[in-house]
């Protein structure tokens, strides 16, 4: 059978063939809503796709965003590029998601090679603060690049990240609130702005004095390491913040076999809000990111001329999400 044709969708549609071309390529101006629901509905019934490749030809763009993650193992990173998709899908695009495999080398090997795709415009959470701005600065003078969840020095561009320093206030005063005052911090990869923001406002809070549990990784299985040196301190610590929820997960599964009782010896949060906290026994607390408004906000930059990119922090509000690993009563 014959794929539909663009005259196709026209005819059904009862439109010209021009008319057509704006409404599926995302560019109806000047068409009247009621033809371009004609075309959308004749498109959807007669199965047509857009050529891509056609229209990269005819305008010079091929209506895809690429995307950067630092690890595809992070459930987070999963839930965050899901995000983006959504919102590059609603405007007529599509997605490329490449994975940094948390190495700045590769970092930038995966950047260039999304660029030689011809993408419209590049996502980029980078892997490190330090390290990764030289590769983000070359790129965002390439193509227009924001950076997502995390900032790097010297990127040149703007980056659309969570107010870490406000999550890290919810988190202390919901656990002092709740009684909860011995508190430690189980972290990982300070390397990058996200994580550096989260020691440096527990610590702020706290004092230097405070318990940490600094690990060389963000991954169920740092989790599990923390858990066992948390077990062993079981008597001078009430509740762990954990700086993300892969740490959480593994920390209180180890703890429960450990006969540590969560959350009535020790109350535990993530950091992330990730789906799987709500299937757990019992469900973790934690911090959620407004990924929609911030994936949002991210494309509407990439959009826009490039003096709105300029070096910057945009900062999002952050909402605590309580559950029974810190409150019982959840």
């Amino acid at each position: 059978m014959t794929a539909p044709r663009l005259l196709d969708v026209a005819a059904a549609a009862g439109v010209s063939r021009a008319t057509a071309s704006r409404v599926l390529a995302g560019t109806p101006r000047n068409v009247d809503p009621e033809l371009a629901r004609r075309v959308e509905d004749a498109a959807r019934e007669l199965g047509y796709r857009t050529n891509h490749s056609a229209r990269a030809l005819r305008t010079g763009t091929t209506g895809t965003i690429g995307v950067v993650v630092p690890s595809l193992a992070n459930p987070y990173f999963v839930q965050l590029a899901d995000a983006i998709a959504q919102q590059v899908r609603a405007a007529g695009g599509q997605l490329v998601v490449s994975d940094a495999a948390n190495s700045v080398e590769i970092e930038a090997e995966q950047i260039e090679t999304l660029l030689g795709g011809r993408v419209d415009g590049l996502v980029v959470v980078p892997v490190s603060a330090a390290a990764s701005g030289p590769a983000v600065r070359a790129a965002a003078k390439r193509a227009p690049l924001v950076l997502f969840d995390r900032w790097a020095s010297g990127s040149g561009t703007v980056a659309v990240t969570l107010d870490n320093a406000a999550a890290m206030r919810l988190l202390l005063d919901h656990l002092d609130t709740l009684g909860r005052h011995r508190i430690a911090l189980v972290a990982a990869d300070q390397a990058s702005s996200s994580g550096a923001e989260r020691l440096a406002a527990f610590t702020g809070a706290r004092g230097t004095g405070a318990a940490t549990v600094l690990l060389p990784s963000f991954t169920t299985d740092a989790g599990r390491t923390a858990a066992r040196r948390i077990a062993a301190q079981r008597n001078e610590i009430d509740a762990v913040v954990c700086g993300a929820d892969v740490l959480a997960v593994g920390l209180v599964s180890t703890l429960q076999r450990s006969a540590v009782s969560v959350p009535g010896e020790i109350a535990v949060t993530g950091f992330d809000d990730t789906e799987i906290l709500e299937l757990l026994d019992p469900p973790i607390t934690s911090i959620r990111h407004p990924l929609t408004a911030m994936a949002e906000r991210t494309l509407t930059l990439l959009q826009a001329p490039s003096r709105e990119r300029a070096e910057s922090v945009e900062r999002f509000a952050p909402q605590l999400v309580v559950r029974a690993s810190t409150d019982a009563d959840a």
